[in-house]
């Protein structure tokens, strides 16, 4: 028999279960497919509507790092493989509101900026590129921040979360997955799935990509993976096109243009378990502070409010690895679910076919202290 990992067909044509149709599950999904791999994906909604759904769409390693480590090597790696994610999924990124003209991290007075200053250093000193706006600049290319007295613009890019669902549900389908919405997955075994209707289905490998429901699933197989909810609140402006010319991230609120929708602002972070409620008081900071910032927006309405479950795992790491022969976990990527799905996706396949990992993704396909026996 040949050895693993050395690309031949001893690990191609498996059956591949996934649990989790969110942007994780899809992705690993549409590329287990092109590698030759049969593939089901089982969600117990509809169509997903949790983290993936509800997410900003920034892909901004460089704005979310407070260090440059393992982590935001990590999201840096994520970053490389979007443009070409994006391409080959549908023929014109654009579709996906997909754009990579990097982020802006404001000021609003002289301390704010000496902080953000001293935060960004780590990151001239890894040599990314960081321009500094002043309040002239900054209103001469991005004319409503008027509320801000100058930006840093890190290099980064955005994409409609929404749009990139509905495109990875069309292409799995196309490609010839077997999707299944409306499938409560009630407990997991390796390459193995209980279904709610008293059935059950097996395959080679099974992939759990549930998110912030990892853990509970994960206990039906005498595992402990201790991903808890951390709850995002959101709202859109109803705003023109071409108010903001790039996303907006600081300590106050995030802001995103969205093509032809307006514009999208978070969000908050709170541990309120698997509760999904709103709360009025949330919204109104998250408005006021994204008028503070955009002062246009002052008259603009609320056109929409929701709430997400983001999956936190060991600090905000995620774990992408084989627990068990036939039992691989991708989770637990909190706030970077979007910007991880591509390379994510390459390192399922990976697990999959017994090859190599990308060399940044080393530190995460690691389980030992992340997940024990029950």
């Amino acid at each position: 028999m040949p050895a693993p990992g050395k690309g031949t067909a001893t690990w191609m044509n498996r059956s591949i279960l996934i649990v989790g149709g969110g942007v994780i599950g899809l992705a690993c999904a549409w590329r287990l497919a092109q590698a030759g791999h049969g593939v089901t994906v089982l969600d117990a909604a509809p169509e997903a509507r949790e983290a993936s759904w509800a997410a900003g769409g920034m892909l901004a390693p460089h704005h979310e790092a407070d260090a440059t480590d393992d982590r935001w090597r990590l999201g840096v790696a994520g970053l490389a493989r979007w443009p070409a994610f994006a391409r080959q999924l549908v023929d014109d990124p654009a579709a996906l509101d997909f754009h990579e003209q990097g982020g802006l991290v404001p000021w609003l007075d002289d301390d704010d900026r000496q902080a953000i200053d001293l935060r960004l250093e780590p990151l001239r000193v890894a040599r990314i590129a960081v321009e500094t706006w002043t309040k002239h600049e900054l209103v001469a290319r991005d004319g409503a921040l008027t509320g801000a007295a100058g930006a840093f613009l890190l290099p980064a890019a955005q994409v409609d979360p929404r749009r990139l669902l509905a495109a990875l549900r069309t292409a799995v389908v196309g490609i010839g997955v077997d999707l299944r919405p409306d499938q409560t997955v009630t407990a997991i075994a390796p390459g193995r799935v209980d279904l709610a209707d008293g059935k059950h289905l097996e395959a080679d490998d099974l992939v759990l990509a549930s998110g912030a429901w990892s853990q509970t699933l994960a206990r039906t197989t005498g595992l402990t993976l201790p991903v808890e909810p951390v709850k995002g609140q959101m709202l859109r402006f109803a705003a023109p096109d071409g108010l903001l010319q790039h996303f907006v991230h600081c300590h106050h609120a995030y802001l995103i243009p969205r093509r032809g929708l307006g514009v999208v602002v978070g969000s908050t972070m709170v541990e309120s378990g698997f509760n999904k409620s709103e709360e009025a008081a949330a919204i109104a900071r998250l408005a006021a502070q994204a008028r503070r910032l955009v002062p246009a927006l002052a008259q603009a309405e609320i056109a929409e409010t929701w709430t997400g479950l983001r999956p936190r795992l060991h600090g905000g790491r995620p774990l992408i690895a084989r627990i068990q022969p036939g039992l691989i976990v991708a989770t637990g990527h909190f706030r970077n679910g979007i910007l991880l799905a591509p390379l994510t996706a390459e390192i399922v396949v990976a697990l999959t076919n017994r090859l190599a990992i990308a060399p940044e993704a080393v530190p995460f396909a690691l389980a030992a202290g992340v997940v024990s026996s029950v």
